[in-house]
């Protein structure tokens, strides 16, 4: 009798040990996620993704971004951050997760941001080009007192080697 109860004692053993190692048959990963913030930003400013991913987190790809943003592991999803484009309007973000435990955790998951039109820039009148064209007369000439024209005084000029008697007379 002692070695049916051993028998025994040692089957149930291996019946529970047995259940501690399969696993559930329902666990899977949750499905990706992805979110943006801000959700509405002006042509070139900064845009922030997280996701949640069990597996591995792909790019975030848009038309409304500069380039792909790549995600970085933290402990809790993955993050990164991108530049939005020149392109005004509604824009849907993609991402895929992959290698997650079960079908639900890999797939793709999208959010959608809007791009504003750029920021007002103040602009100045350039200034006219005065290089082509006259000043603007500031008083408009008299028709009875004709200007006449200046002419600096002309002073008498003694060519070199001539002689100076004072009287228009030659030295001798």
């Amino acid at each position: 009798m002692q070695h049916k109860r051993i028998l025994a004692g040692a089957g149930l053993l291996a019946v529970a040990a047995g259940m501690l190692n399969v696993p559930a048959a329902n666990a899977t990963a949750p499905p990706p996620k992805l979110s943006v913030s801000p959700s509405s930003v002006a042509v070139g400013e900064v845009l922030q993704f997280t996701a949640t991913c069990a597996g591995y987190a792909s790019t975030v790809t848009s038309p409304g971004l500069t380039a792909p943003v790549t995600m970085t592991r933290t402990v809790d999803g993955y993050l990164g951050w991108g530049d939005a484009a020149a392109k005004p309007g509604s824009h849907t973000a993609t991402f895929t997760c992959s290698g997650s435990a079960g079908p639900a955790g890999n797939g793709t998951a999208t959010v959608t941001f809007t791009i504003t039109g750029p920021t007002p820039t103040t602009t100045t009148k350039p200034r006219p080009d005065t290089s082509t064209r006259p000043p603007a007369p500031t008083k408009a000439p008299s028709k009875t007192t004709p200007k006449a024209p200046s002419k600096a005084p002309q002073v008498k000029v003694l060519p070199k080697g001539a002689p100076e008697t004072g009287d228009g007379t030659y030295a001798g």
